[in-house]
């Protein structure tokens, strides 16, 4: 049996597809110095499944139409993609996928190769979990030319370090320069608002009797614990540097900077209000950043939340109508507090799938118990052109393909990944400081 490796790692290769891998484990009496050997066998090696169809990048708008200087400087390409991180992929959630195609060390593999193929300048994960984050993400993507950050939630998943995910944003180093960059944790934002509510009732409050108060403050802690699902945020500010890279050139002169902006909403479809609430403040933290600046804004991730729900609605129409369904229903004294929020923003964003294709796609979650839209890229239409976005396949061709849902051999996700090219508005470049 030919020697494979030293290392205390070891990724089958096309040579030993077929063959038995044997792994030897040695461990040396301190005392006596006498050998223990402990030897296992895996199966026959598989071949590695073929790539999936392959997804095309559609242009609603001719690129011959973007002036050299917007190549130059304004054209980068974003992708969003919930990865599923390992604490979820269990056989009781995916009966149908074979166990060894949901562990972690084979679905790395098939996410390079898919992270390599679309080539993206800005990169967003949701479901990151910690330790993959330290022992895969980061070193790879640094080798790729990115550098990024990882905001994971607000828990420790099952009391074990690094087994909680997160999100994690990823850029490019020479195309964007990190200018700032904001954690939101919607659990600290449901204390701030709590607090708020529970000065503002203190303020007014002129009853003869503890009693209303105490029932209050129940009211409160109940809200508390309902708004409270360790759910994060990211918020990074960019500079784009020029696609030529001149630094030389630009000592004295600094590019556009563009906001993007990483999150997963509460998924939990018990809680429609809870992923109103969410959305609505990190909506709140976005115009804190950007509005004073008019800054192209980019915003991406999971929304656990269909076209139909209060959050589209506010998404797209910036605002949603306190009686909308979806905000009435926790209980009525829950929903009392609800009445306090100003549910509405000024950024102004549109969908970039629905602009590029002119609808949603017809699912971005693709499971054997549900399949539906709850992936989104959402983009300022002010300041920013969506002008070329990745085909999605229509069901059947899934089906025809892979014959189970997602994940699968093929797919190492329940979710699939959104790209699209963007060009910034020559107006914003020009406002701006380039």
């Amino acid at each position: 049996m030919p020697l494979l490796s030293y290392s205390r790692s070891y990724s089958p290769t096309a040579a030993d597809v077929g063959h038995v891998i044997r792994v030897e484990c040695k461990a040396t009496k301190r005392v006596g110095g006498g050998v223990l050997t402990k030897t296992v066998d895996t199966g026959l090696v598989l071949p590695f499944p073929p790539m999936p169809p392959r997804r095309q990048m559609l242009a609603n708008v001719n690129e011959e139409r973007l002036t050299p200087r917007l190549r130059q400087i304004g054209v980068f390409r974003v992708l969003t993609y919930n990865i599923l991180a390992e604490i979820y992929a269990t056989r009781q959630m995916y009966p149908y996928c074979p166990i060894w195609a949901l562990s972690w060390s084979f679905r790395r593999e098939l996410l390079k190769r898919e992270l390599q193929s679309y080539n993206a300048d800005i990169i967003c994960l949701q479901e990151v979990q910690g330790d993959h984050y330290k022992s895969f993400f980061a070193p790879m993507m640094e080798e790729w030319g990115y550098e990024g950050w990882y905001l994971k939630k607000s828990r420790e998943s099952m009391g074990l370090e690094g087994k909680v995910d997160g999100c994690a944003l990823f850029y490019k180093r020479n195309r964007f320069i990190l200018k700032e960059r904001y954690p939101v944790d919607f659990n600290e934002l449901a204390n701030d608002f709590l607090k708020q509510v529970q000065t503002e009732y203190d303020l007014d409050y002129q009853g003869p009797s503890m009693a209303a108060r105490e029932m209050f403050l129940s009211t409160l802690n109940k809200m508390r614990q309902r708004l409270q699902r360790d759910n994060v945020a990211q918020i990074t500010v960019l500079e784009v540097v020029p696609a030529n890279n001149e630094m030389v050139a630009r000592k004295s002169q600094s590019g556009p900077l563009i906001c993007v902006a990483n999150v997963h909403i509460f998924s939990n479809p018990k809680f429609p209000d809870v992923k109103m609430w969410q959305t609505n403040m990190l909506a709140k933290q976005l115009e804190r950043v950007t509005l004073n600046r008019n800054l192209p804004t980019i915003l991406c991730g999971d929304f656990n939340s269909e076209p139909s729900s209060a959050v589209y609605e506010f998404m797209t129409r910036n605002h949603v109508p306190l009686d909308h369904p979806d905000i009435q229903h926790p209980p009525p004294q829950l929903a009392n507090i609800y009445a306090s929020l100003n549910l509405e923003h000024n950024i102004g964003f549109a969908s970039a799938y629905a602009s590029v294709f002119g609808a949603e796609p017809e699912y971005t979650n693709y499971t054997g118990h549900w399949t539906g839209v709850v992936d989104y890229v959402w983009y300022t239409p002010e300041t920013l052109t969506p002008f070329a976005g990745l085909k999605v396949h229509p069901p059947e061709v899934l089906e025809a393909y892979s014959k189970t849902a997602l994940p699968n051999c093929q797919f190492l996700s329940d979710h699939i990944p959104l790209c699209l090219d963007f060009s910034i508005k020559a107006a914003a470049i020009n406002n701006g400081r380039y």
